[in-house]
């Protein structure tokens, strides 16, 4: 196993972005985290803000990783954050939109809680910022199609302890999975990605970065963790995907 050690968390009241914190000095091992981003960095160039005290925000700086095992980290991350929500004390069932986005799929409150992106910091150390939606009440949310922890609860304020809780065990799984990327053990990754993605055998439409849309069903997540789409049912033909936003169909 690798010997990372977590730093202490730098708490934060209210931040910029965590990420931008965390990659001004990239040390293995620092935790920058805020209650509060006013210019949250997303995937894709976006930026968000949430409502103070709202949401929890954490960019862990990981060892790099090589070429051929990073695009993992990313997908690794979301299965960290489904298995910290399933692990807490006030537990969620959240399953993942490859890449990495956790979605709450029934309930009162369906929807997206949280979100990650990761960045390559000079050296090559790299940058997991993770966002989770907690207190926002149905007025805060940042789009209609999100969901909080406290509305998937039945809209109750969390109580004290339920974000160090999740804090813990999130960062505990990010370096078991980190840990088993380093020892090229790709499979467990896999294995567990997978078990986790909602994606998987549905029909999607995949939106290309650089415009234009793809669709087809998702039948795998390949070695390299990218996306598989069957195009042609009849024909058989594959397409392979490392980036770009899926949008699940309605179950027909």
């Amino acid at each position: 196993m690798t010997s990372l050690r977590w730093a202490a968390p730098e708490r934060h009241e209210s931040l910029p972005s965590t990420n931008l914190a965390a990659l001004a000095d990239p040390r293995p091992g620092r935790v920058v985290v805020a209650d509060h981003q006013s210019a949250g960095l997303g995937r894709r160039g976006r930026s968000w803000t949430s409502p103070p005290g709202a949401a929890l925000a954490v960019s862990a700086v990981l060892p790099p990783l090589p070429a051929d095992l990073a695009g993992w980290l990313p997908l690794a991350a979301g299965v960290a954050v489904v298995d910290a929500l399933a692990s807490s004390r006030w537990p969620v069932e959240a399953r993942l939109k490859w890449p990495n986005d956790a979605l709450v799929p029934a309930g009162p409150a369906p929807g997206k809680i949280s979100g990650v992106l990761t960045q390559v910091a000079d050296g090559g150390a790299l940058v997991v910022g993770t966002g989770l939606n907690v207190d926002h009440d149905r007025s805060r949310l940042p789009v209609p199609t999100a969901t909080s922890w406290r509305l998937v609860r039945g809209g109750s304020p969390l109580p004290p302890g339920a974000r160090e809780g999740f804090l813990e065990d999130y960062l505990g799984r990010l370096r078991e999975l980190h840990a088993a990327l380093v020892e090229g053990d790709v499979d467990r990754v896999h294995r567990a990605y997978e078990a986790r993605c909602a994606t998987l055998g549905r029909d999607v439409v995949l939106h290309r970065p650089g415009g234009g849309r793809v669709r087809g069903r998702a039948v795998r997540v390949d070695a390299r963790g990218a996306l598989v789409l069957a195009t042609s049912p009849t024909a058989g033909v594959e397409s392979v995907h490392d980036a770009g936003d899926v949008e699940h169909l309605r179950d027909q």
